[in-house]
């Protein structure tokens, strides 16, 4: 791009583009991550269950699902400066709402707005730091920095929090993602000038009545997937409906695409073997990585850390992270078949599963969990930018739209499917195992008699004699669900093992067929 053409002042260092855009990512990526942190955290100040998070989360990953479809025509219409401008800045106005309110369905309702702003604040910023690295190897470094962010942002979202949090309230979390916000609405005032991109085209046909037919069958099927357990899968009419809204609109959603002039999603794209296959391992992956959220409840509920201290171990995790992601870039850089990247990487995140079942034990120490969060977080990272990259780039340039769309719709469904599971598996394990526990105890037991009078004892001494049994009996109950938990858990992860070995053998053994789509 010459000076005279370029999107940035004149005084503006050609060196200081990329650092400085890069940043600016920061603030739109914290966003994403806003309810995606440690969840007994988040929950004890929002007032919110678990489920209510993950919702929270889908409901604005489904919005920028939907806001991908109008981005390009968005980045068309109106030029750099004043799209980053009025983004933000409607970002701005979205994040202090979020301050005046806890109500759930408040909450909710700004996420939804929240989610197609964040989207078309933050993707903007890809193709201008693509256009800036002088390097053959740009989308590579650009697309390793965002998932980067991707995968560690909720740790650092989580510590800017319990900073904000502990010496003021929790509003002044909101506060510092909007400072940063203004921060970068600063960059923009004086960096960009009014210069385009792309040549103008007008804004106009823009398919909304197809992004709405892809929305409810989103937000109906996260709602499906997330509350299903806890209204009892079909016997609620809540869930039936869901399943009925995901399916109906699904079903018209693909209807209007294939009878439309202006398709949002040419499904041609799905043509692609590599497309196809990039989505079943991106269903694979966040399956296995879902295994994590059981890792940090067991830290929470049977080992009873802070979930302070559960903060500070998780860096361990994004230590991990971030050399997986750094290995990813030399190895995809230097042209390395992507079957052996993803072969080694299920491989390694096999094996952090295998090594987690061997220490649910009612005690553990940080030296026996570190070294496995720091392999789960290197194969993570080895995987996350590969496959991304083995999706977007298998398709002719005319269907790159497509690919990337599926590629965001497949992480939204995979890791609300994810959470789902492992929810489903961890409820139906421990549910088994603590009645099978129960059943079978032998209360003639010297062990169990040894436990019941150790507690009795000590509840007398301050309770009355029926509150002491009945606190002695509600102590053994939790540690028999304590006991089940661990169980479950060792089950689980042992069966996420067996996935990722076999997913990793099936890549070494699978020969590509010609792709037709291949540019």
């Amino acid at each position: 791009m010459s000076q005279e053409n370029s999107i940035f002042k004149k005084w503006v260092p050609q060196k200081m583009v990329v650092p400085i855009f890069m940043i600016t990512l920061f603030p739109h990526m914290m966003i994403l991550s806003l309810f995606n942190m440690n969840s007994t955290f988040t929950a004890s100040f929002l007032d919110l269950e678990v489920d209510d998070l993950q919702f929270l989360f889908s409901l604005a990953y489904a919005m920028i699902v939907c806001g991908l479809f109008i981005h390009v025509r968005f980045f068309h219409f109106f030029n750099v400066r004043n799209y980053l401008l009025t983004m933000t800045m409607l970002n701005i106005i979205v994040l202090f709402s979020m301050t005046l309110t806890t109500n759930k369905e408040l909450v909710l309702l700004l996420r939804f707005i929240q989610g197609p702003l964040t989207i078309l604040e933050g993707a903007i910023l890809l193709p201008i730091n693509m256009a800036n690295i002088k390097n053959e190897n740009s989308k590579l470094i650009t697309y390793s920095f965002l998932y980067g962010l991707i995968l560690t942002g909720d740790k650092i979202t989580t510590s800017i929090a319990k900073f904000a949090i502990q010496n003021y309230n929790h509003n002044m979390m909101v506060y510092t993602i909007m400072i940063l916000h203004v921060v970068a609405l600063t960059i923009y005032v004086f960096f960009f000038n009014q210069n385009r991109m792309f040549p103008k085209k007008p804004l106009y046909q823009l398919n909304l009545g197809g992004i709405f037919l892809m929305m409810i069958s989103l937000i109906s099927g996260a709602f499906l997937l997330i509350y299903g357990k806890k209204y009892n899968w079909f016997e609620s009419s809540y869930i039936v409906l869901a399943f009925a809204s995901t399916l109906i609109f699904s079903g018209l959603f693909i209807i209007h695409q294939k009878t439309t002039k202006r398709p949002l999603f040419n499904f041609e794209v799905l043509q692609s073997e590599r497309v196809i296959i990039g989505i079943i391992l991106f269903f694979v992956f966040y399956i296995l990585r879902s295994g994590m959220s059981n890792i940090y409840q067991v830290m929470a509920t049977v080992w009873h850390w802070h979930w302070e201290y559960v903060l500070e171990i998780q860096y361990f995790n994004v230590i991990g992270s971030i050399t997986g992601i750094i290995v990813s870039f030399f190895l995809v850089k230097n042209k390395i078949d992507f079957r052996i990247i993803f072969s080694v990487g299920f491989t390694l995140l096999a094996f952090s599963m295998l090594w987690f079942s061997y220490l649910f034990y009612p005690e553990t120490q940080l030296s026996a969990i570190t070294p496995p969060l720091v392999l789960q977080g290197i194969s993570q990272g080895m995987l996350f930018t590969p496959l991304v990259l083995y999706i977007i780039g298998s398709v002719h340039p005319n269907f790159s739209g497509s690919a990337s769309h599926a590629g965001v719709a497949a992480r939204f469904w995979t890791t609300t499917i994810g959470f789902s599971v492992m929810q489903n598996a961890v409820l139906y394990l421990t549910t088994k195992h603590q009645f099978s526990m129960v059943k079978n105890l032998d209360k003639s037991s010297p062990i169990f008699q040894e436990q019941w009078t150790n507690l009795s004892n000590k509840n007398n001494l301050i309770h009355l004699p029926n509150d002491a049994d009945l606190l002695s009996a509600g102590v053994l109950k939790s540690k028999l669900f304590n006991q089940a938990l661990l169980v479950s858990n060792i089950e689980i992860f042992r069966v996420l093992f067996i996935l990722g070995i076999v997913t990793a053998f099936i890549i070494l053994m699978y020969r590509p067929i010609k792709n037709r789509l291949f540019a």
